[in-house]
């Protein structure tokens, strides 16, 4: 880990994050003027679940999973979090020990808040607790939401929802380029690889290729069809 003055490209991804955004200046300024940028590679363990919260990550670039291991050593993942998103909000906020643990999908640069720190700020200035603790709430339904995914809807319709969501075009046939390695992809799906493999067959019948790290889609309306299908 190495760690970096922050660029005003940092600034930047903070100042329009969803846990930031609305934070007046001088809250914003007082809470980031002189917080170093580390830099990490990929695969590198940024905490463990059950270890005592004493860090708040805040992603500026790059990607990081939280997972859960059982006994056996396998993985569960649980969520993929991406540039602008805080890890373990909550858990640093109420004083508990980390829900999950986390590693680096890709190099990844982020700023590392003592939570202790962050706690006494709060206590000073109403405006930053309720940007923080609306944070923390909007990372829980984003969870309830996923297990829900995970729960209501079939494999091919869970990785339709995702094909879908990387795309930008309405309608029509585009190419999408798959964010990180399918074993990834099929974890965050609740999937294991072979059932992902027969989801992804599954959705040729719709329009959808694989070309390596690249979909093509040759009518995004037949695969919002069978989303909608699915309920």
């Amino acid at each position: 880990m190495r760690a970096v003055p922050a660029t005003q490209e940092d600034v930047w991804t903070i100042r329009h994050s969803p846990l930031f955004g609305r934070l007046p200046e001088a809250t914003f300024q007082r809470l980031f003027e002189g917080q170093p940028v580390h830099l990490l590679g990929k695969d590198a363990r940024l905490f463990e679940w059950g270890r005592p919260a004493s860090t708040c990550f805040v992603l500026l670039q790059g990607l990081v999973k939280l997972y859960r291991a059982s006994e056996s050593g396998e993985r569960a993942v649980l969520s993929i979090c991406g540039p602008g998103r805080a890890l373990m909000l909550a858990e640093g906020l109420t004083g508990k020990p980390y829900s999950a643990s986390a590693e680096t999908v890709s190099p990844t640069r982020l700023l590392m808040l003592d939570v202790t720190e962050l706690r006494d700020r709060m206590q000073a200035d109403v405006r930053l607790s309720m940007a923080l603790l609306a944070a923390a709430a909007a990372d829980l339904r984003q969870l309830v939401a996923h297990v829900e995914e995970l729960k209501a809807m079939t494999g091919p319709a869970r990785l339709a929802a995702m094909i879908l969501n990387l795309s930008e075009a309405r309608a029509g046939a585009m190419q999408v380029t798959l964010p990180y390695e399918k074993q990834l992809i099929a974890g965050r799906l609740g999937m294991t690889p072979e059932s992902f493999s027969r989801a992804m067959r599954q959705l040729k019948e719709h329009g959808v290729r694989v070309s390596r790290d690249r979909l093509v889609i040759t009518d995004i309306g037949r695969l919002r069809g069978l989303l909608e299908s699915s309920g």
